[in-house]
């Protein structure tokens, strides 16, 4: 197991990945309300101190930044997920080192270890970059806890986030990498059938496109990835987790019956 997380862990692309994440949360964020805040001190269209300040914690708060980066990772995250590791799967098929490693540990043992490691992998290099986006942009942004300032950054529970934001923002970020999680096993499942990697690489995403246009809202994807809309739903939330897994549970089991038969 940990050879196999070596091996899906340290590569310079998941390097690469993690940098463009967070630039693209950064471009997010700066569009979507930050840009004001950052230019407040030098506009020639704000001369009272009190409105520059008002911006600056306004617009440049810490939840507002963060909630404000999360739209293009939201929807590109199936490909982000499965970019690290999931294509080992099918190469390892294809060039029979499956083999070697199945003589040496086991079938059962070897699936185990490779859909954990995609996994792992996958919600490594997001949570990675989430969470130094996070931190880097915290040093930069207004710590400002005033009521005034942190209103329409969320919209379900708003309570619960004017009493402890940050507490708020650290279940949201659990509730992401569970979702990663669930959602990379049942990526394994529905693309253990496909042969060429680019496919394994696009479909999940345009399975999860699929899923939020026949979905109820509570069950979307976009919904459940985003704790702090008011659609968002607990139990929606349960149900799409424990459906990924289950679905690609199932799904690869199936799989796994018909390569032992077929050999292919």
């Amino acid at each position: 197991m940990i050879n196999e997380l070596r091996r899906a862990l340290c590569k310079k692309s998941n390097l690469i990945i993690i940098g463009l994440v967070m630039a693209l949360m950064a471009v997010n964020a700066f569009y979507n309300g930050w840009s004001t805040a950052l230019r407040a001190e030098g506009s020639s269209d704000l001369t009272d101190p009190t409105a520059v300040e008002f911006y600056k914690n306004y617009f440049g708060n810490t939840f507002r930044v963060w909630r404000g980066s999360y739209y293009m990772v939201q929807a590109l995250a199936p490909i982000i997920l499965v970019a690290p590791y999931i294509s080992s799967y099918m190469s390892e098929k294809n060039n029979r080192f499956r083999f070697f490693c199945v003589s040496r540990k086991g079938r059962k043992k070897y699936i185990f270890d490779k859909v954990l490691a995609i996994a792992i992998a996958g919600v490594v290099v997001l949570g990675a970059a989430e969470l130094l986006f996070g931190i880097i942009t915290g040093i930069f942004t207004a710590h400002n806890y005033n009521l005034k300032f942190l209103e329409n950054i969320v919209s379900y529970s708003e309570d619960v986030f004017f009493k402890s934001p940050m507490a708020y923002f650290g279940k949201v970020y659990a509730s992401h990498l569970l979702y990663y999680f669930s959602f990379l096993i049942f990526a394994v499942g529905i693309t253990a059938y496909i042969k060429n990697k680019i496919a394994i690489i696009v479909i999940p995403f345009v399975t999860v496109g699929l899923l939020d246009m026949v979905l109820p809202q509570c069950l979307q994807p976009n919904v459940v990835m985003q704790p702090y809309v008011p659609l968002f739903s607990p139990i929606g939330y349960i149900v799409l987790i424990f459906g990924y897994v289950l679905v690609g549970t199932v799904s690869l089991t199936v799989f796994e019956m018909l390569y032992m038969k077929k050999g292919n």
